[in-house]
């Protein structure tokens, strides 16, 4: 998934419509481990041992991999090529806001900005300066909202060149509409697994609770914000997602359901 745009929310529905037969992962550390090695038998071997039961109502096993494991798909496609998988990302201003919304983003006393997409700053992978080069700037350049969405797009890119060798075994899933598409297709048709009315509302209850709520003691109602984030945008992060995200959110869409 490309981060924070609803993989929390996809995980926590596939544990919701029948827990007793689904055994949901959501970013464990041996399975994000295990792709570090880029070893694909080393990354089969631990999804058999983490999927080993003595319970028999236990039927399907889902994985939801951290952000930066969109960038090793293809050890994931060559451990299990068979395996149905989807890759959600979200419309990149919408994504951008969800990182460095102004309102809530953290800054330190040097103007920085401390942000998930922002960590690798210090430290940036080869394929982010691969990407940045080809705009034709310098990573050491860039702002911290041109930096984000440089780092978004690398995960975005990584999961393109899988989706277009994955043979319909991969999908990209865009966040709008997300249950639905989940409902009505991803887990039915992609996924093989029977989705009936209880399963339905099971699903649709547990979309109604924000997915990273902290307490699970008190329901946090979950309000759909794309709109909200779309008129909050500042004209750096409208920029910087025009620059890095454009390309590779039209190319997703030719691979979304």
């Amino acid at each position: 998934h490309e981060s924070r745009v609803g993989s929390t929310l996809v995980a926590n529905s596939l544990t919701a419509m029948n827990p007793a037969a689904n055994r949901v992962y959501s970013e464990s550390n041996p399975i994000n481990n295990a792709l570090k090695s880029d070893n694909p038998q080393l990354f089969r071997d631990v999804v058999y041992l983490m999927g080993r039961t003595n319970r028999i109502e236990e039927e399907n096993m889902f994985f939801k991999v951290s952000s930066i494991g969109s960038k090793r798909i293809s050890v994931m496609r060559e451990a299990l090529p068979d395996t149905p998988w989807i890759f959600v990302y979200r419309e990149p201003v919408q994504t951008m806001m969800s990182h460095l919304d102004p309102a809530k983003v953290d800054v330190q006393k040097n103007g920085r900005i401390m942000a998930v997409c922002t960590r690798a700053r210090r430290s940036p992978p080869r394929d982010l300066y691969d990407l940045v080069e080809q705009q034709g700037r310098r990573v050491d350049e860039l702002s911290d909202q041109e930096f984000c969405a440089a780092h978004l797009a690398s995960l975005c890119e990584s999961a393109l060149r899988e989706l277009k060798k994955s043979n319909h075994y991969g999908k990209a899933v865009e966040y709008d509409g997300l249950i639905d598409k989940l409902l009505d297709d991803i887990i039915p048709n992609h996924f093989g697994v029977t989705v009936d009315d209880k399963a339905r509302q099971l699903v649709n209850e547990v979309s109604k609770t924000y997915s990273k709520a902290k307490t699970r003691s008190v329901d946090v109602n979950w309000v759909e914000d794309s709109e909200k984030k779309e008129a909050h945008s500042t004209s750096e992060i409208r920029g910087a997602s025009e620059l890095f995200l454009s390309q590779s959110y039209t190319e997703l869409k030719k691979y979304s359901v």
